[in-house]
This record gives structure tokens, sequence and C-alpha cells, in this order.
């Protein structure tokens, strides 16, 4: 590529001249490179903002459960008499429960089968579901919670595993199984439901008639003898196990569920009966347990602290400009702190006695920093522990005691609203109503706010009542589920932080397409440099050589003198 070395006949050092010539040239190329590392480096600090975005919002995700702070411990005296667990809303104190029977489910056998594979009539199996009068089995009050199942028997199921198999695939209130006692095959139905209120009342019995003669030449097809006799033996089904409800006594009152989990006897308590005991009282207890909220506030602060000191280091100033943050100047990360600084500056809207962080011992310092007194958070704690909860967490208070919280999404916005309950739910219907005057989604358990309302993604548990209205509810959210929204927001595939890095990463590709472009002029520059030279160098090369053959003509014509 032309002379790389000292001029071959001039001595001129065209290497250090079109060095210094291509160090002028390079400058943009310089500038360009200077200014992807800068781009690089905000990169670099925008992963090291959204890491600590990740670790504070992990944070703050469990700290907006209301459960971190309605905490309570039910302690049962005898757990092999009943468990119990609390979600913090119950009465602290001590229960005296006495546990007389379990509920149980009703089992109804049909006996006399050989085979499971002895054939039986065509027809229809009717299993309805409800409670019989106590003193009169002949009187049966259908559940209306239940829906009734009718299995059709024919050519495809007329075997006793086929009826088994029909009336599990009925995925209904029942389950069937075959055992065989020894002396035969019997089949056993069972409710899937405890209580005397999922007694199984059986019709259609002559259809699974039986007819043992015809039985092991497997031609029982149900029409009888030849002659029009019949053979068949009416087999009906028997209870082998009564449905029972769960009996219990607590603090004095006598209770009747048909569940061994119960839910609305203690209010904020779920009970799981295990056995009966004996007539003996078993205590149980429910305290506060201020230790482990405590953990969750300090949880709180220290996560805060930590995201504070990233979110400054990254965006300091420094008056001699060596140690200022990366991020210094920059809006993007100006509105990630000012955000983040909105939440925590103001007051929540809660119906409680506590709406402010300062309240509970939890104030900012002159370096920005966040602290805890205990003295101020243990008197709050024992003046206003119930309403610590809606300070942090998503939570709702229900004008109904039986309409309690189950959840929210990111749609669901603050406010009050009304509820209506059309239908309650059972083990096999939805839930109907609404939430804030339009239709919600209905669930075993209850209702969920309807996308696009303002109540979109609130979800209600309907432990119960009437049907109509069933007054207001209202949802707020405390410091750390609106700082999990906000960090969810700003960490999303289309928040601010995501934008910037993707703006700063295309303006790093345009700087290497621009990089490119310039090594390309800067190459032939250096190569029309190198021409050039090589033509300089050959003429004072060649007028070197004509300086010395005139410098020696007359050297030699002075000499002839």
């Amino acid at each position: 590529m032309g002379i790389s070395s000292v001029g071959l006949g001039s001595g001129l050092d065209v290497n250090s001249i079109i060095t210094g010539l291509m160090g002028v040239e390079k400058k943009p190329l310089t500038a360009v490179a200077q200014q992807k590392s800068a781009y690089q480096s905000k990169i670099s600090a925008y992963g090291t903002m959204k890491s600590s975005l990740s670790l504070f919002q992990t944070t703050m995700s469990t700290l907006s459960n209301v459960a971190k702070f309605n905490m309570q411990t039910a302690t049962s005296a005898d757990t092999s008499i009943f468990t119990a667990s609390t979600d913090g809303t119950a009465t602290n104190g001590d229960y005296a429960i006495t546990v007389s029977q379990l509920a149980k489910s009703q089992k109804l056998a049909l006996t006399g089968f050989d085979s499971i594979t002895d054939t039986v009539n065509n027809g229809r199996l009717n299993i309805d579901f409800g409670r019989y009068d106590p003193t009169d089995d002949n009187k049966f009050t259908a559940n209306p919670d239940k829906s009734s199942l009718s299995i059709t028997i024919n050519s495809s199921n007329r075997t006793l595993a086929g009826v088994r198999d029909a009336i599990n695939a009925a995925n209904a209130s029942v389950t069937a199984s075959i055992v065989n006692n020894g002396s035969g095959n019997q089949l056993v139905l069972t409710s899937t439901d405890t209580g005397e209120v999922n007694s199984m009342r059986i019709s259609g019995i002559s259809q699974l008639a039986y007819d043992k003669s015809k039985a092991s030449n497997g031609n029982n097809d149900g029409s009888g003898d030849s002659n029009g006799s019949s053979n068949k033996d009416n087999i009906s089904f028997t209870e082998v196990q009564a449905a029972k409800n769960a009996l219990l006594n607590v603090d004095g009152v006598a209770v009747a569920k048909a569940s061994n989990t119960i839910t609305d006897v203690i209010n904020g308590v779920t009970l799981n009966l295990l056995s009966t005991s004996s007539g003996n009282n078993i205590n149980l207890h429910i305290a506060s347990n201020q230790n482990d909220v405590k953990a969750s506030i300090s949880s709180f602060v220290d996560a805060y602290n930590k995201l504070d000191t990233t979110l400054r280091s990254l965006t300091k100033f420094d008056s001699t400009g060596k140690a200022s943050g990366v991020l210094l100047g920059d809006g993007t990360a100006r509105s990630v702190v000012n955000q983040i600084k909105s939440v925590m500056t103001k007051a929540i809207n809660t119906t409680g006695g506590l709406t402010t962080l300062n309240q509970i011992g939890v104030t900012f310092q002159r370096d920005g920093q966040l602290a805890l007194d205990s003295t101020r958070l243990t008197a709050a704690m024992n003046s206003n522990f119930g309403d610590i909860a809606t300070l942090f967490a998503s939570s709702l208070k229900a004008t109904d005691a039986q309409i309690t919280y189950a959840g929210s999404t990111s749609n669901t916005q603050e406010g009050t609203y009304a509820v209506t309950v059309t239908k309650l739910g059972t083990s096999s219907a939805n839930t109907a109503g609404t939430i804030n005057g339009v239709a919600a989604t209905g669930s075993l358990t209850g209702l969920t706010g309807a996308t696009g309302n303002a109540s979109s993604g609130l979800s209600l548990k309907i432990s119960g009542g009437a049907l109509g209205s069933r007054g207001t509810v209202q949802f707020t959210m405390g410091y750390a589920a609106q700082l999990d929204r906000v960090i969810n927001s700003l960490l999303s595939d289309t928040g601010i932080v995501a934008s910037k890095t993707e703006g700063l990463n295309t303006s790093i590709t345009r700087l290497d397409k621009k990089t490119e472009s310039l090594n390309i002029r800067l190459a032939g520059v250096e190569a029309r440099y190198r021409t050039q030279f090589t033509k300089l160098d050959s003429l004072l090369s060649g007028m070197s050589t004509t300086s010395s053959y005139l410098t020696q003509q007359l050297a030699s014509i002075n000499a002839n003198k």
C-alpha cells in the first residue's frame, strides 16, 4: 500500500507524517467511540438500576399481602383433635371447643354380583342429593345447591364395571367403586361431600335388577325367560355409612356443620376437625404475633434503603466531576426516583386510624434513608394493630362480614364499590352477582370485578348470606402494594426503563454503523495520503539526484579553471 518506511530516496519519514495526519482525521472516530462508551456505561447503570428495582419489588410484592401484617397465631391445645389457622381478623382470646362427632359422607352398596363383568338391564340410574328427615326416612328434601345425576345404562356400559365407570365419568358429586367382600362383588357409591345435606337418594333401582340365571352365559339382556317369566332378583342399595354432620360446641354454643373444615364459626378462624374429644374441652388460643409484624416492617425499611443507596449512587453529583453518577441529570432516572418518592411521601387513603409511615415510627432521615423507631412502632401496634395491614398491603373493608378480600390485579382501582349477590356458589355452581353495578365473573367461592371496570380484577369471597344487595366494599392499597404496582410498571416491557435501554441500544447500533462508515472513509484517506507521499518521495528523490549531479558538475568546472 505504497511506502511504509522512511522515504526510499529522499529520507522523508512518510510513516510519521501519515500517522500524524491520520491522527487528525480520526478525531471524529474517537468522538464516536467516546459517545458509544458513554451509552454503554448508561446501559450498565440501567442494568444495575433494574436489578435493584427487581429486588425491591420482590419485597414489596410479599408485603402487599395482608397476611404479612394481620399476623395471629392460632394454637390448638390438642392437634390430634383439631388444628386451626387464622387470616388475622379473629378476636384474640381463648375458646373452649368440644368435638363430639366428625362429618362423614354417606356410602351405599349394591351387592349380589359374582363378577364385575356381570350384566345389568338397560335403563337409567338416578341419584339425587339432599337431606332425609331424621324422624321419617320417606321424607327427603333436595339440596338446591347440588345437581342430580342421571346415568344411562345401555349396551355400552351394561356391566357392573361399566356402571361404575359411567358414574365416575360424570364427574358429579358421587364416586363409585367395586369391592369384593369375599362372597361377591358390590358396587359402592360414596357422596363426595360430607354432611346430612349431601345424602343420596337412588331411584331406578329396578333398572339394575340382576338376572342370576343368565349371568354365567352372558345373555342377560333384561328380557326375561323365553316364556315371558323373569328370574331377576330386584336388588336394592343398602346404607353402609350414614351421612353425618360435624357436631361441636364452641364456648357453650352447639354447632352442626356439614364439613370437617369449618370457616364460619369463629370469625377469621378455620378449624380442621380430625377426631372427637371424648367430651373434653380443647382450648384454642388466638393471639397477635407482633414480632413477625415488626420483622415485616423492618424488611420494608431495609429494602427501601438498599434501593435508595443504589439510586443515589447512580445519580449523585460530585463537585469535582470525578465521582458523579453515570445517570446524573438523566431524565428517566429522575422520573424513576420521583415516582417512588411520590408514593413514600403521601398519606394512604384508608378508613383506619393509621394513614402515614410516621405514625408507626418510620421516618425519613436527613440523608434520605428511612429509620424505624421501635418504641413508636410498639405503641402503634398496641393501639392500632388491626390498621397496620392497611398501611402496607392491599386490603378491603366490607360492610357485610361474610364478604372478604380474595385478591386483585394491576387493573384494580382504589374505591368503594356496591356488591349484589343473585346466587350463592356451591360445589357445582358458581356465585352470581355484580360489583360496582356491573355483572361480575362468578366462581364457586365468590365474585371478581369485570374487565374494563374500575373494580376489574377485584376478587371477593362470599361466605354465605342473603341474596340481593350486600352493601359496599372499600378497596385500598398501602405503601407496599402501591410501590409493587409502580415498580411493576417501571420494569414492564413497555415501561420507561425498558424504553430508555432500548433507545440507548438503538443509539449504539447507529454509532456502530457510523464507525464502520468512518473506518471506510479513513482507509481511503490513508490510501490517498500514501499515494501522494509516494509521488512526493519519488519527486524529492529525483530532485536529490539532479542536485547531486549539478553539484558534481559545478565542482568539476571549478576544478578545471
